[in-house]
């Protein structure tokens, strides 16, 4: 028998000191002897711990856990579909785009004043330990006794009650400026309102703040531009969104492999916007057209615009190598032919053609200021009529009475005649449209010349 009571002793004494190794050991105190008051319940006081690793973190818990033993208690007592618990970054966030936006809003803010007034320095009492833990490692334990009445209590609940309903009555002005909004950035501004609102609100009002949020959503995501008014050169446009105008910005990006913006401004309060471009040196593509992009905060909205022929355009390209041949009247002249493409089915007359014959592919004409030995430059009337689409080919002859030399010209016959080498044209073609005074010049470059037979 005693040797039975001596093993459970002995079991008992192991145990205890096993349990007394696996429990954190204080090596630190603010005072001797650990307060009654620590781990206790006491009326109208909120008795709180907070760890940390050293004493601001320990205390910044101690406080924040305090906070929400507080907002649980208005909690227990309150009927609301609003979670209280993360209200108080959504009011600072609230203050915040009303500032940035000039948006009223209604919330109040005195439940959240009242936690802010919480402070440590109110405490009725404290204490601290510093604990070493089996790990090693050293946390400090920072208890407090904070008074808390039932008067303080029903004090905050009254206040959250009045706040409650602001954050109805904000949910309803949400609703307003969605409906009267005309402006992508202050759309934006409400989108993030929104999703703050759906945050705070459980139940109903959730729902509400989730469906004004996708709502807003759809409508920036469906902003497009709406055509009032294209012809050649001035574009008006409307930025849509179902069935709703949104005011516009004035600043564009235009892209175009020909076209020239030349102005845009704000027409109409802001509701549209008018683009003027110039399109004379589009001749050359079969359809030509232009992008126009915006940016609104961050939302590109962008699209391609065809460029509508106007009354006397004129569009045609060089299609193939130019080509030439000794003139069959005269032995010493060159006869060209140049082939066009006509896209547009207006009339127009190739008045004069400038040519340059170059042993460069690289030629370039806007630096052209005359030949050498191997270069030769000549310009020569056609008054060629043009009136459909189709191909054609202009034809010209230059010799003896053309610019250049003559002894150049018949070096330049010898060589195309004689020589295996490649030659290039560049040159300029100018063009009347039909019932118009003003002249067009069509510019080329770097065509291969072939021989015809």
């Amino acid at each position: 028998m005693k040797a039975k009571n001596y093993f459970i002793i002995s079991f008992s004494i192991v145990m205890f000191m096993l349990a007394s190794c696996s429990l954190p050991r204080a090596v630190e105190k603010s005072e001797k002897e650990r307060p009654a008051w620590v781990y206790g319940i006491t009326n109208d006081y909120i008795i709180i711990e907070g760890v940390g690793n050293d004493f601001e973190s320990a205390r910044n818990d101690v406080l924040k856990k305090l906070k929400e033993r507080i907002v649980a208690s208005v909690a227990v007592n309150i009927s609301s579909e609003t979670n209280i618990a993360i209200n108080e970054t959504v009011i600072d966030n609230m203050s915040r785009y009303r500032e940035n936006t000039e948006l009223r809003t209604n919330i109040s803010t005195d439940f959240f004043n009242s936690l802010r007034g919480i402070s440590l320095s109110k405490s009725k009492a404290y204490y601290w330990e510093k604990q070493k833990h089996p790990d090693k490692t050293i946390k400090v334990h920072y208890h407090v006794m904070y008074p808390f009445s039932d008067t303080e209590l029903n004090t905050l609940i009254k206040e959250w009650e009045k706040t409650d309903k602001s954050f109805t009555a904000e949910l309803d002005n949400l609703e307003r400026s969605v409906d009267d909004c005309n402006s992508v950035s202050e759309l934006q501004i409400l989108y993030e309102k929104a999703n703050e609102l759906e945050k705070i609100f459980t139940g109903m009002r959730k729902t509400r703040a989730a469906i004004i949020k996708t709502e807003i959503k759809q409508l920036i995501d469906n902003l497009r531009f709406e055509v009032q008014t294209h012809e050649q050169g001035r574009l008006i446009l409307k930025l849509l969104s179902s069935d709703r105008y949104f005011n516009m910005n004035s600043e564009i990006e235009f892209k175009s492999d020909c076209a020239v913006l030349q102005d845009c401004k704000l027409i109409n309060d802001n509701q549209a916007l008018e683009i003027n471009y110039d399109a004379d040196f589009c001749y050359t593509f079969e359809k030509s057209n232009f992008q126009i992009l915006q940016n609104y905060e961050g939302q590109v909205i962008q699209s391609q615009f065809l460029i509508p022929d106007g009354e006397n355009t004129v569009r045609f390209t060089i299609n193939e190598p130019v080509r030439f041949r000794k003139s069959s009247t005269n032995p010493q002249n060159i006869k060209w032919y140049i082939p066009i493409r006509v896209f547009t089915e207006n009339e127009f007359t190739v008045t004069r053609v400038e040519l340059v014959v170059s042993h460069q592919s690289n030629l370039d004409l806007r630096k052209f200021i005359g030949g050498d030995e191997k270069e030769s430059f000549y310009i020569t009337d056609i008054n060629q009529k043009f009136s459909t689409k189709g191909d054609f080919s202009l034809q010209f002859e230059v010799g003896d009475t053309e610019n250049g030399p003559k002894s150049l010209l018949g070096h330049l016959i010898n060589v195309f005649m004689t020589e295996s080498t490649s030659y290039f044209a560049g040159g300029k073609i100018f063009i009347k449209p039909s019932g118009g005074d003003k002249e067009l010049v069509f510019i080329f470059e770097n065509k291969k010349i072939i021989r015809s037979n």
